[in-house]
């Protein structure tokens, strides 16, 4: 990955997109038709929101190209560096309403797409950078003659408090020609709203940069252990069988030594074919997941540290996962008239519903 300290930016331009409104297919663009003057300070605080970018390991992925068609964001941005002035503001001009483009929804809003031709000096190899940055308001204080003002700041953008904005970066990698064009080029993308399960993030990645989230291990691992997580939950009434299923999946990242994870096989051995479930899963989850899933926990630490049984009216338990079914347990009819009200070992506790339902 790029280090950012050693960036050189060349050069800066700021067009504005103003979100789609009732009646438009999408988003339009108001373009600056000149080069935006690099102050210093305005440069420190782009490369402190990179480099904090780049840290949030959450919300900042290595992704590939996955588009590269001639209308596509790396073939616009492929050749900005060798471009003059006003072929550069054109050609900034398309690569914004292809953003427009790709906002079609209404709730999608607009904001400003930076766009930096750049260097990075450890290699001497171009470096694209576009940020759209969404506005948003603050409020700023100041002494004048004496007397305090707070006055309203509008447009207020890139602020360390407001994670209002999305990264996309394309770099050269190598002078090496080869036909696959992640070889030659990485790409990395920023997104606070990024949520590996919904779409909303799709138009910023997908189809305004090209990318695919298809070979990030990170991505792909968590997709599968929420996709099962949600089809366990959704599907399986029993609560022990529930429970199984569950710690099954729990184990395949930390007690399975494979290095992969197949998600054909994760259901021919654990999911039951009792009312076609697992026919069910093979249909609804494996065919929306890579055949095999290089493993890589970084996104589910916390919950694969973690239990939590859910109940009704927004009640939950929860604890550490190891030792927890040794120190919680749903007590039956069978063993209910064993247990003793006043021993010190252990309280008794009754809550309204049964784990994992819904109020209704």
């Amino acid at each position: 990955m790029i280090d950012f300290n050693n960036l050189l930016v060349n050069r800066l331009i700021i067009h504005t997109i103003n979100a789609k409104q009732d009646g438009q297919d999408s988003a339009t663009v108001d373009p600056s038709n000149e080069i935006s003057e690099i102050d210093h300070n305005v440069l420190e605080i782009i490369r402190n929101r990179l480099i904090d970018a780049a840290g949030r390991n959450s919300k900042a992925f290595e992704l590939d190209i996955d588009n590269a068609n001639p209308d596509s964001f790396f073939e616009l941005s492929n050749d900005l560096a060798d471009l003059n002035e006003s072929e550069f503001i054109q050609r900034t001009t398309e690569i914004t309403e292809l953003l427009a483009d790709s906002q079609r929804r209404v709730s999608i809003p607009g904001g400003y797409l930076l766009i930096m031709d750049c260097l990075d000096n450890d290699t001497n190899f171009p470096v694209i950078i576009v940020i759209k940055a969404e506005p948003h308001e603050a409020l700023q204080f100041s002494i004048n003659g004496g007397h305090t003002q707070v006055n309203v700041l509008r447009k207020v953008f890139l602020s360390p408090s407001q994670k209002l904005y999305k990264i996309g970066i394309i770099y050269k990698k190598t002078e090496d020609e080869s036909e696959n064009v992640n070889e030659q080029f990485g790409s990395f993308l920023y997104d606070d709203q990024f949520r590996t399960d919904t779409h909303p993030a799709e138009y910023f990645y997908k189809d305004f940069l090209g990318l695919t989230v298809g070979n990030n291990s990170k991505i792909q691992s968590q997709r599968f252990y929420d996709k099962t997580k949600n089809f366990v939950m959704a599907n399986v009434e029993d609560f022990e069988v529930k429970t199984s299923l569950v710690s099954a999946l729990k184990n395949e990242f930390t007690i399975n030594q494979n290095d992969t994870i197949n998600p054909l096989n994760f259901a021919n051995t654990y999911i039951p074919t009792k009312n076609g479930l697992r026919d069910l899963y093979i249909g609804d989850i494996c065919q929306e997941l890579p055949l095999s899933i290089v493993k890589d926990d970084s996104l589910l630490k916390t919950r694969l540290t973690k239990r939590k049984i859910d109940f009704p009216s927004n009640i939950n338990l929860s604890g550490p996962e190891e030792g927890f079914d040794n120190r919680v347990e749903i007590i039956n009819q069978d063993s209910i008239t064993t247990l003793d009200a006043d021993n010190p070992e252990y309280t008794i506790i009754k809550i309204m519903g049964k784990p994992y339902s819904s109020n209704e």
